[in-house]
This record gives structure tokens, sequence and C-alpha cells, in this order.
């Protein structure tokens, strides 16, 4: 591809709050606005989404074709969405299991699957070390620990190339969670400042000649040309990677926007960060139904994330679904649960965001070469490593080199049942999971519940 090509990147959003809702990672910094667009222009590739699968398509489309003039059209500011707001893991986890992606895409699908996500955590610290990227970043591993037996069964059934089984000491030398009773490790994690990545990478594509537009909307996706705050936007290709905030115009009833909620304590003393240990900020999940998540961070902070709030009706977003007290303290009641020794801690954030969740839990990649359209996505919370390599195939794809077989190229994802039944049948999945942690506990058996509840939701 020559000269003739541009980016653009967009992304929808209600105005922010200010003070309200504001992640640990963004804590108190202060957003200056970019310059909006201003009048008609032409670029080669505009892309459409200032979060991580945009802003990692420009990165990769720089580093094949330098020459190409790129533009990334945000309806707020870098970083608003989940991209600056998630866990803070760059993970080598995928929203569909193994045993399915093998059953539709093959085992050397799975395989280049495995190789690249892994190399791409790895490649994220490497792009961060050379530009001198102050993110935070420790690759300490994973731990998805067990606090029951039906848990230690669960878990160590899994065990697998990637994932090492500890028993209870080995678990607890590692971090001292005294409920813990085994778990599974892995090294392919990083904890990292996503809000902090989200911005370096933005002042990195600047340095490289790529344009951001922020408080610039996109109304309007057409063949070879955009329509961002009434302003013709021309371009040879256009690149999608809107997430959760995608207009249903754009997307049908292919994806719906779910939310995740956090907290962070305050920095933690000396002598409990001692007394806990994981001195390489491995991240922990543990092993229920119900969705957690947590990192330590550089400043000895615990953050700590979870699913849970409702669904709301005709995928409506709503910055209320972000501030769901009942949510909230049901995670600050789960940090302390597993770390006793916190139950004088103090909680100083709490904030949420909404993630994209297609049908059939499936990241996609979909370009069309003659209308010069892509779209990317569907991470389902899995996106601060799969977005980087996501975005670095669709950056090979466009620029004719040689991409390997993987399951998210070209990937049919489906559509969501109509309404009232989503509503439904979604709510009824987040509640089924609760119920089904709750029936572990009390029958100390395998949930009923959950294996009825899997098969439905097309995991």
């Amino acid at each position: 591809m020559g000269g003739d090509y541009l980016f653009v990147l967009y992304l929808h959003s209600k105005p922010i709050l200010r003070g309200v809702n504001t992640s640990l990672w963004q804590g108190n910094q202060k957003i200056t606005y970019r310059k909006s667009i201003s009048g008609n222009d032409s670029f080669d590739v505009a892309i459409i989404g200032a979060g991580f699968s945009g802003l990692w398509s420009a990165y990769h489309l720089k580093q094949f074709q330098p020459e190409l003039r790129i533009a990334i059209f945000e309806a707020e500011y870098v970083g608003f969405g989940a991209s600056g707001r998630n866990g803070g893991w760059a993970s080598a986890e995928y929203p569909t299991s193994s045993q399915r992606v093998i059953k539709e895409n093959g085992i050397e699908s799975y395989r280049n699957l495995r190789g690249a996500i892994t190399s791409a955590i790895d490649e994220i610290g490497q792009i961060a070390k050379q530009h001198n990227w102050q993110i935070d970043y420790a690759k300490g591993g994973s731990l998805l620990f067990a606090r029951n037996l039906v848990q230690l069964k669960r878990i160590s059934s899994a065990q697998d190339d990637e994932h090492k089984f500890l028993g209870k000491e080995q678990t607890q030398e590692a971090v001292n969670i005294p409920s813990a009773i085994g778990s599974l490790f892995t090294p392919h994690c990083a904890a990292l400042n996503p809000f902090k990545l989200a911005r370096s990478l933005a002042e990195q594509l600047e340095k490289l000649g790529v344009e951001i537009f922020e408080q610039s909307r996109v109304d309007e996706i057409l063949d070879k040309r955009l329509v961002v705050n009434g302003f013709k936007v021309g371009c040879q290709i256009s690149i999608r990677a809107t997430e959760a905030f995608t207009p249903r115009k754009w997307m049908g009833n292919k994806q719906i926007p779910i939310y995740s909620l956090m907290v962070a304590t305050k920095p933690l003393t000396e002598s409990l960060m001692k007394e806990i240990k994981n001195s390489n900020r491995v991240t922990l999940q543990e092993a229920c139904h119900l969705i957690t998540y947590a990192q330590f961070t550089a400043d000895n902070r615990i953050a700590l994330g979870g699913r849970g709030v409702r669904y709301k009706l005709f995928s409506r977003l709503s910055e209320r679904s972000e501030l769901d007290n009942r949510m909230h303290k049901a995670l600050e009641r789960r940090v302390k649960s597993w770390f006793p020794q916190l139950k004088d801690a103090e909680f100083e954030y709490r904030w949420g965001g909404a993630v994209a969740l297609t049908r059939r839990w499936q990241a996609f990649l979909n370009y069309d070469q003659v209308k010069g359209q892509a779209q990317i996505g569907g991470y389902v919370g899995d996106g601060v490593t799969l977005s980087y390599l996501v975005a670095k195939t669709l950056a090979m794809t466009i620029s004719n080199q040689k991409i390997p077989n993987l399951p998210f190229v070209n990937q049919r994802i489906g559509n969501w049942e109509v309404e009232p039944i989503r509503y439904l049948a979604v709510n009824a999945g987040f509640k089924a999971t609760v119920a089904a942690d709750y029936e572990e506990r009390l029958t100390g058996r395998p949930s009923l519940i959950a294996s009825m509840v899997d098969p439905l939701i097309n995991r």
C-alpha cells in the first residue's frame, strides 16, 4: 500500500462527570483535550476510536508503512473508555474456551493463537521499555486460586503446558491468601497501568506523525469517506475500533455492552505488603464462576474488579451502571475475604466501564478490501493483550503481509436474540453465576446450575 491511505479512530460516549467514577489509573491527572476536527480533510487511513484497538492499529501500520497519513477520531479523549479503565492485566486469556477454538478452527489455529498471544505480552513490555513509557509494567504471571475443594478439583484438571498446579504451601508462599488451598500459575501475564499505556501510546503515535482528533464524533461510515462532527473526511481505509461504544446502526445485534466494576484501596503499609508477600506483582483470580480479577499496583494498592451489574434493556449505555454501590461494596468484601490482613484497609477509588460481548464470545477482525472498511473488537474483557494482537494482524493484512491462521480473522460472531428475550436471558445468566457459586459452597459439589447455564451462553 502506498501513500494514498489514511487511518481514523473514533469513540462514542456521554460527557464525563468530573470527579465522579474516576479510575485509579487516571487518578488526579487533569485532561487537556487535543484539537477537534475543524474542517473537511482527507487521509490515507481513518481509525474510529482511540482505545487500544485503534491506537495499536495505527502503531503497527506505521511500522509496516511509515509513509501513511493516519488520523484517529475520538468522541471523548484517549483512554476514556475500557482501555483506560480496565483491570490492567496483559494476560494470555482468550474469551472462547480452548476446546471450542480447537473444535471450530482446528489445532493449527489454536497453536498459532497461543504462541501469538503469549508473545504479545512480551512485545508490549519491550515496546514500553524501548520508548521509556512509565506504565508500571511487571510480568509476574497470574494465579487462579481455589478456596474450597470444588474449586480445587476444577483447576487441578486444567493443568497444561502453560499452567502449573501449586499446592497450598506453594500458593501461600507466592501470595499469602490464608484461605487458598491450591492454585494454577501461569507466567504469561503482566500487570500494568492501562491509562498510562494508552496515553503513552498516543503520544508516541503523534511523534510518528499520526493525527489524533478528540471530541470528534464519527456520525457516518461510508465507502472511502467518514462524516465527523458534520465534516467530510475522505479515506482509502477506515477502521472501526469502537467496542462497547459502537452504535447499533453499525453493529446491529452482534454485540452488547456489559459492565465490569472495580475498587482500589489506599496505598498499603510496607508491613502489610510484606505479610501479603507477592513481591512479583502476580495477578489474582479466584476459581469461582463469577469473574473476579485483581492486581497489586506499583504504589502498593490492591485493585480488584468483577462482573455482575445488570444488563440494560436494548443495550443502553448508562454511567449509573458504573456506580453500582451494591456491587462496589461486594468487591470490597471480596478483597477482605481474600486478605483478612486488610480488615481495616480503606478504599479510595470506585469506578466501572463497559466492555463488548458478542453472542458467540468471539473476538473478530473483518476487512473488506473493496470497500476499504475494517472492524475489530469483541474481546469480552481480555482486551489489553488481545487488542494488540488483533490490531497487529489487521495492520499486517492491510500491508499485504502474510498472516498466520488465527481464530479471530474473518470471524462470524452471530446475532443476539431480540429484546426482551436478550434482556431476560443475559440477566438470568448473571444471577445464575452468583447462584452457582453459592450452590457449590453449600453442597460441596460442582454446580448443577453452572452445568446447565454454560452450554446456553455459548462460550
